[in-house]
Formats: C-alpha cells, structure tokens, sequence
C-alpha cells in the first residue's frame, strides 16, 4: 500500500545526516534551551558550521529546497540569541570556548555575541531617536488611561502579583511565587484562576493536599467548568507537565466534544514532544472546529503554527 502524501511528508531519511537532518537537530536542540547552563548550546553552532561546509557541496537546485528550512531556522537562532548565549554560559564563556576550538570569524560561533551586539546598538540608536516623542505620547496615555480606562486599583494590584508571580516561576523559584499567591488571593479571594495556578504549584512542591483543596476552591468560583479545565490546562503546559495537559484535554472532551482549544492544546504538546505528525492532525482538528465556531481568530492562531509546523519538517528528496 502506496503511503499518502502526508505520509511522506512525515517520513525521514535516516540514510545519512542531511542538512534537513541537522535542521532538525538544532531545532529540537532550541525547544530544550531554558537558560541553565549546559554544553547543549554548543552543538548549535557546531552544527550550522557543519551546514555551511554542507552547502558548499550542493548543487544549485538542492541548496534552494533547503533555503526555506535554514531561513527558518537561522530565524529561530536568532530569536533564541539570549537564552542561547546564557546556556553556554555568557559572552565570557562563549569567546574563551571559541579560542580553544580555534574558530575563525567567519563561523557561527561568532555570529550569536555579534548579532546581539549589533542588536544593542541599532535598539539604542532606535531609543534614541523616539525617546522624546514617546515620552510625551505615554505622559498623555497616562492621564488618558487614569481617567478613563484604568481597571480599579484592587485589580490591577492583583496584576502585579500575577505579574511577579509569572517571574518567579519562569525563573523556577516556586517558594517566592507561592509567597506572591498568598498575598494576590488575600487581595482577590474569588479569582479562581489564581486558585488553579496555586494547586499548581502546590503540585510541583510536592503538597498533594494542598493541591487538591486549591483546586476544590476554583470549582466553587468557576461559571463554566469548561474554563477550568481551559484554565489549569493552560498552566500545567506553561510548568511543561505535559501528560496532565493531555489528561485535561480528554476532561475538555468529555464536556465538549467540539472543543477546538483542547485539540489545539493536544497539538501542543505533541509539538512539544516532537511527535509532528499527531501535532499537525491535531492542529488540523482544531482549526475545522475553530472554523465552524466562527472563532476567527482562534483559526488565525492555529493556521500560523500549522504553517510553522510544516516548514520546521524536513521533506526528503528522491534517491537516485
């Protein structure tokens, strides 16, 4: 039985490491960068320097069915420029590893320091030539917003918790988010997203309890259970808990059978575990049922990281 086209879209050629296979790597590599330093980074560069030797072999027509995937992924590097520079350990760290590998500056291990260089320098200039002109126009949306469209203080007190809290658990201090949760449900005691992401957090501290009678708590503020499970699905993928994301998923279905979030969800994590073919099929569910709920927004989300998707896969060509 002939595979379908999207079958061989999904299918990889493990004959030999292809550009398109390195591609993938560094991909794969980008989406386990978190900051903590580990030699992981390096293989970044090691590998785009391999790329460039690569290129040099290829014939014209092969070097522009990959152009797409290395534009894509040259973006991407970019983009990750700062947590890539903190993983390998800072500027310092970069330029002594560099030396001792005897790398000229015509590699990739120079690119990433001199592009957030240059990166500093056009943002200062850029700063520099707004900066009046944007301080008068925030000093009038400032007395615009006060007036008129500020939410009040007791809400956007409870922002800034959530704010702080977001930081503390970005930066994987759980102790002083907790701290901050404490001080933001004193202040907004019947906010049940704040009562989700604690049980959350009293989950990955380990407080089973404390867990369960947080989450009780969220069910007695909730209008809609739908939003619950929304809600805790959204916090356990920001915490990478990505089974109990899957495990809300399926309570989503349960209520709704339609529910184009949980698909998109689903797809998610599948993305996230690079298991691609069920990501783009969940996706692809998500955005009919996005189309025929006239959430027309929601399909503009979900099409963007289809396209994302497809582009980030390598299609294999033909073998003589």
């Amino acid at each position: 039985m002939s595979p379908t086209g999207k079958e061989k879209y999904f299918h990889k050629n493990d004959q030999h490491k292809s550009i398109s296979s390195n591609l993938d790597e560094i991909e794969t590599i980008l989406g386990k960068l978190d900051g903590s330093q580990s030699p992981i980074a390096e293989k970044v560069f090691d590998i785009m320097d391999e790329i460039q030797e690569q290129k040099k072999f290829l014939q014209n027509d092969k070097k522009e069915k990959i152009e797409t995937q290395l534009s894509y992924v040259t973006k991407r590097i970019y983009s990750s420029a700062k947590v890539l520079l903190k993983t390998i350990g800072g500027k310092e760290v970069l330029k002594e590893k560099r030396k001792i590998k005897g790398k000229n500056s015509d590699h990739w291990w120079w690119y990433l320091d001199n592009y957030l260089e240059e990166k500093r320098k056009r943002d200062l200039q850029r700063t520099g030539m707004i900066g009046l002109a944007m301080v008068v126009f925030f000093a009038i949306l400032a007395v615009v917003y006060d007036r008129y469209l500020a939410p009040p203080p007791e809400v956007r007190a409870r922002i800034d918790y959530e704010t702080r809290i977001d930081d503390f658990i970005y930066a994987g201090d759980y102790i002083s988010a907790m701290s901050e949760m404490e001080g933001a449900l004193a202040l907004a005691p019947d906010y049940y997203p704040l009562w989700i992401k604690k049980g959350v957090l009293e989950k990955v501290l380990g407080n089973e309890a404390e867990e369960q009678s947080s989450y009780e708590i969220a069910q007695q503020f909730v209008e809609n259970q739908e939003y619950f499970y929304y809600e805790r699905a959204s916090i356990f993928m920001q915490f990478g808990l990505y089974d109990d994301v899957l495990t809300d998923t399926d309570n989503l279905l349960e209520i709704n059978a339609k529910s184009a979030e949980a698909y998109l969800y689903r797809g998610l994590v599948y993305e996230m575990r690079e298991e691609r073919s069920q990501a783009y099929d969940a996706f692809e569910k998500a955005a009919l049922l996005a189309e025929e709920q006239n959430k027309n927004q929601l399909v503009a989300t979900i099409r963007v990281r289809m396209g994302m998707l497809m582009q980030s896969i390598s299609i294999p060509t033909q073998e003589k």
